[in-house]
C-alpha cells in the first residue's frame, strides 16, 4: 500500500478555486439578501453590504484560498476553520478535509470528507466524486488497533487526548480527536477498536488504586495491530511509628522490622502487632485497599509489674507460711509421753481455746 501522491499545482489549484467561486457565490448571495432588505430612504447605489460574519467568514476563506496556493496547509487550515465558525458550507468542508489530508491528519480527513459527502448542497460534480476518492483513499491509509484494556472501563488517551466514539462509517470504533466540551467516556468494552493516524503514538490508560500503563507505538500507513493494556493493582502503604520507638513490628505474626518502618502488601486485611519488652503488645487490624496510603502509631503502655513478682510480697509470704507451720505444728503436734507424776494424775486436754 503506498502513500497518497502529492497532487500537482495545477490540480490543487483547480479544487481550490473551484471551492473560492462557489463559496464566495453563496457568501455574496447573503450579503444580498441582507443589503435588499428595506431600509428607509433610497441611497446612492453602492455595492451590497454584507453583515459582520459574512465578510469575516469570505476574508478568512480567501486567506485560506491563498495559504494553499503556496502550500501553507497549517494556516490554510486555521483560515478554513476560522471561516467555518462565522459562516459554514459544504465547499468550506471540502477545503478543511483538503488541508487534513495534506498534513497526514487521515482519520480527521476522512471524518470531514464524510460530512461533506452527507450534506453536499453547492459542490460540484467534480469535487463530490473527488471527495468519494478521498474517502476511499483514506480508508486505507488510517492504522487500526484492536486494544484489550484490563480492566474495563479504564480512561484511555491517545497522545494525551481522550478517544471518541465515532459512528460515521457504520461500524463502532474510536477515534484520537480533540473532544468536545465535556468529558469523553471511557469505552466500556473490554476489546475496541481505536483508529489512528500512521506515526508514533503515546497510549496512556489510568485509573485510581492501579498502575498507570504507558506504551507507546509506532504504526505504517494501513496497519492493523493489537495492543494489550492490563493495569495491575498498587499495593498498600503502612508507616508504622511505635511511641517509644525501635520496638518489633509484626505482621500477620511474622516479623517486619523495628518502628519506625513502611511497609508495602497487597490489598487485604493484615493483623499488626508492635511489641517491646516492658510494654503492653499494641495489636490492629487493617482492610487496605490498592494504592491506600495509611500511618499507624502505636503507644505503648508500660506493663504494671505483678504483685507475685515483688520482693516483699515474697518476704511477707515467707513468713506468713512460717507462723502458720509453728501453728500448725503446735496443734497438730502429738502430746508428751506423761507418767501420771508424783501424784499419778493424768490430764488430757479435750479442746484449745484462744
Amino acid at each position: 500500500m503506498t502513500r497518497p501522491s502529492a497532487e500537482s499545482g495545477a490540480t490543487r489549484t483547480r479544487w481550490i478555486l473551484g471551492g473560492l467561486v462557489v463559496a464566495g457565490s453563496a457568501l455574496l448571495a447573503e450579503g444580498r439578501a441582507s443589503a435588499e432588505e428595506p431600509s428607509g430612504p433610497a441611497a446612492p447605489a453602492e455595492a451590497p453590504a454584507a453583515d459582520e460574519r459574512t465578510a469575516r467568514g469570505r476574508a478568512a476563506f480567501l486567506l485560506g484560498v491563498q495559504r494553499s496556493k503556496d502550500a501553507q496547509w497549517g494556516e490554510a487550515l486555521a483560515a478554513f476553520e476560522e471561516a467555518a465558525a462565522a459562516r459554514d458550507a459544504p465547499i468550506v468542508q471540502y477545503n478543511i478535509g483538503f488541508c487534513e489530508r495534506a498534513l497526514g491528519r487521515y482519520v480527521a480527513a476522512r471524518r470531514t470528507f464524510r460530512r461533506v459527502l452527507a450534506s453536499a448542497d453547492g459542490l460540484a460534480p467534480a469535487q463530490l466524486d473527488d471527495a468519494r476518492a478521498f474517502v476511499a483513499e483514506l480508508d486505507e491509509l488510517v492504522v487500526r488497533v484492536a486494544v484489550t484494556l484490563d480492566p474495563a472501563g479504564t480512561p484511555l488517551t491517545v497522545d494525551g487526548r481522550p478517544l471518541r466514539l465515532d459512528t460515521e462509517g457504520g461500524t463502532r470504533v474510536f477515534v484520537a480527536l480533540p473532544a468536545p466540551a465535556g468529558r469523553a467516556e471511557a469505552p466500556a468494552e473490554k476489546t475496541f477498536t481505536v483508529e489512528l493516524d500512521p506515526g508514533v503514538h503515546l497510549f496512556r490508560a489510568a485509573r485510581p488504586g492501579r498502575q498507570d500503563a504507558f506504551v507507546q507505538k509506532t504504526y505504517r500507513p494501513g496497519e492493523q495491530a493489537t495492543l494489550d493494556l492490563r493495569l495491575e493493582l498498587l499495593p498498600a502503604r503502612v508507616a508504622v511509628r511505635a511511641e517509644p520507638a525501635q520496638a518489633l513490628v509484626r505482621v500477620d505474626g511474622r516479623e517486619a522490622g523495628l518502628a519506625p518502618i513502611d511497609i508495602e502488601r497487597p490489598p487485604g486485611k493484615y493483623r499488626i502487632e508492635v511489641v517491646r519488652d516492658g510494654f503492653e503488645t499494641y495489636a490492629a487490624t487493617l482492610d487496605l485497599h490498592a494504592g491506600q496510603r495509611a500511618d499507624l502509631t502505636a503507644k505503648l503502655v508500660p506493663v504494671r509489674p505483678s504483685v507475685l513478682k515483688t520482693w516483699w510480697f515474697w518476704t511477707g509470704a515467707a513468713a506468713v507460711l512460717a507462723g502458720g507451720a509453728v501453728v500448725t505444728y503446735a496443734l497438730t503436734r502429738p502430746p508428751p509421753p506423761y507418767d501420771g507424776g508424783s501424784l499419778n494424775w493424768v490430764a488430757e486436754p479435750t479442746a484449745i481455746r484462744w
